[in-house]
């Protein structure tokens, strides 16, 4: 995870309030400019008015493209643009497996390289998530965690909705800021207390979600090396063991977890547990005694995207399905993400998906399929949250420490895209704005990296900087 200086966290803070309306779509044209912080656990609030220009960690300034983006000028690639972004591409340091397309706004072609051929996507699938969640729960639908009455007399039920931004205690404000388990159990001991109740026994819901919590499809260790959490519909601090010791080690069962941090803030409230704690299911039209809501979807697509949140992704993905009326597990989110992607009139071709997170070194599409996702973001209004959430070069997200160097630097802040990584793998999708004031929509996907990461990753950068000229 990415961990930002002091004077970063301070410029970005500056922009974050541009970036609700990065992308205004309209007759005008497309916003462009700089995104939300980088890699936190909670999503910083909006702040003060953007400033036209800032620097890079590095002291370099640059200038942030806050003028609109006209839909309607083209940004053509002449030989000389399209054989060096070749060159580029064809640096040994990506291996020999590279597929690229270059488009413009409308989805005409301005470069293509090995474009039908099925790659790994790693964390770029997350684009495909990020429509199939917009299109089917809608931008302002927000989960909810709740306690309701139980069947047996004095016990209560904390039910998961899927909330995978839930923490311990929000110390956070906004619209972004996550709800707590902190704030439910004083919600709770109030509603309790009003009864004459001091004391309940308390059982826990996390049947939201079915199926497998660890997909077959990934490597054994993600789970154990803390890469995931298993994927359950209750869950704290995405399962951490200690979210304030900085590791990844998280826990076996998060439900269980969550229960049990749930019962020691109810007793910090002055409610006494009684007894242990036990799964359960929650009986139908069970009464509320209290309630907390997740930030509104958009928000929730716009930090999956920015931080390539995975935990997130796997929950969004299955409350997509379960929207779509597919079982939230694996196997329905999967076929949720195909079925919108065909029903928005994106390339399904060659497309083979087993999470919702990119994880699985078995995902397979197109860099066809992932311009497309893109292009239709931009046509789409409902979509602006996948163009909003996108990581800008140099300054944001999984690309705040990338573009930092000649040449890549040249599209800092004028480029938004999403990474992604595996051991051998990187990709990368977004929009560029041109020097002549258009929009170059690209992916770049190489799953056969021989050595160095990084250097792949530089080379991808490089080529994709020169869509800026």
């Amino acid at each position: 995870m990415h961990r930002m200086t002091p004077l970063r966290w301070l410029l970005v803070a500056g922009l974050a309030a541009v970036t609700l309306v990065v992308v205004l779509l309209d007759v005008t044209g497309v916003w462009f400019p700089a995104a939300t912080p980088d890699q936190s656990q909670t999503a910083a609030p909006a702040s003060s008015t953007p400033q036209p220009s800032a620097t890079t960690a590095s002291g370099a300034p640059i200038d942030l493209p806050l003028q609109p983006v006209d839909l309607s000028l083209e940004a053509p690639m002449g030989r000389a643009l399209s054989q060096a972004v070749r060159r580029d591409l064809a640096d040994p340091a990506l291996g020999d497996s590279v597929s690229a397309l270059v488009v413009d706004p409308t989805g005409n072609t301005l470069l293509r390289l090995r474009t039908s051929t099925p790659v790994v996507p790693a964390s770029s699938l997350k684009l495909l998530t990020a429509i199939a969640v917009l299109q089917n729960l809608g931008a302002e639908s927000r989960l909810v965690t709740g306690v309701v009455e139980a069947t047996r007399p004095g016990e209560i039920v904390l039910v998961g909705g899927g909330d995978a931004t839930l923490v311990r205690q929000s110390t956070g404000r906004g619209p972004a800021a996550p709800s707590s388990l902190r704030q439910l159990a004083r919600q709770t001991a109030g509603a309790l207390r009003a009864e004459g109740r001091s004391a309940v026994r308390l059982a826990y819901d996390d049947t939201a979600f079915v199926g497998p919590s660890i997909s077959p499809a990934w490597e054994p260790t993600y789970v154990s090396s803390g890469v995931i959490a298993p994927v359950t519909a209750l869950m704290v601090d995405q399962g951490l063991v200690d979210p304030a010791a900085g590791t990844l080690a998280r826990v076996e069962g998060p439900a269980g977890q969550a229960a049990s941090l749930f019962a020691a803030e109810l007793k910090a409230a002055g409610i006494r547990v009684l007894g242990s704690l036990r799964a359960g299911t929650a009986p139908t039209g069970a009464t509320v005694v209290a309630a907390v809501d997740s930030p509104p979807m958009d928000l929730l697509v716009e930090r999956m995207l920015t931080d390539s949140d995975n935990q997130l992704a796997e929950a969004l993905g299955r409350l997509a399905a379960q929207a779509a009326g597919r079982p939230a597990s694996f196997t329905g989110a999967a076929a949720t993400l195909r079925a919108t992607a065909a029903d928005a009139g994106i390339s399904v071709a060659g497309l083979r998906v087993f999470d919702a997170s990119g994880l699985s070194r078995d995902d397979r599409l197109t860099v066809e399929t992932l311009t497309q996702c893109l292009v239709a973001a931009v046509s789409d209004d409902a979509l602006r949250p996948v163009l909003v959430g996108l990581p800008v070069a140099g300054f944001s997200g999984t690309l705040v420490d990338r573009y930092l160097t000649a040449p890549s630097r040249a599209a800092a802040g004028v480029l938004r895209a999403k990474s992604g990584t595996l051991t051998g793998i990187t990709a990368e999708a977004g929009l560029v704005r041109s020097a002549d004031g258009g929009l170059r929509v690209f992916a770049v996907v190489a799953d056969a990296v021989p050595y160095d990461t990084d250097a792949a990753r530089a080379a991808i950068d490089d080529a994709v900087s020169r869509l800026a000229s």
